[in-house]
């Protein structure tokens, strides 16, 4: 996870946010070597997916959520109540 982070230049709240962690120290906890522990799939698939697709496919699914109901904010911040599919009405 870490290389990843260094291959993409994000800092910990980046990946916070592509990963749709609670907080920057989420991830922080999440690369801790001493404290090992896997982060959820479709976690890691949203951030791969946020960094690898075209954005126009993006866009895409997100509208596609927001018809069954989701409620994303991807800009929001990781503190953030907003998180992206922070929650589905």
């Amino acid at each position: 996870m870490k290389l990843w982070k260094e291959r993409l230049n994000y800092s910990g709240s980046q990946m916070a946010q592509i990963l749709g962690l609670k907080s920057s120290r989420r991830w922080r906890e999440l690369v801790d070597e001493n404290k090992p522990q896997g982060i959820a799939p479709a976690n890691l698939f949203m951030g791969v997916a946020l960094t690898i697709l075209p954005q126009k496919e993006i866009n895409r699914v997100l509208e596609e959520m927001r018809e069954i109901g989701a409620v994303i904010d991807l800009d929001a911040a990781p503190d953030s109540s907003e998180l992206a599919g922070d929650h589905i009405s």
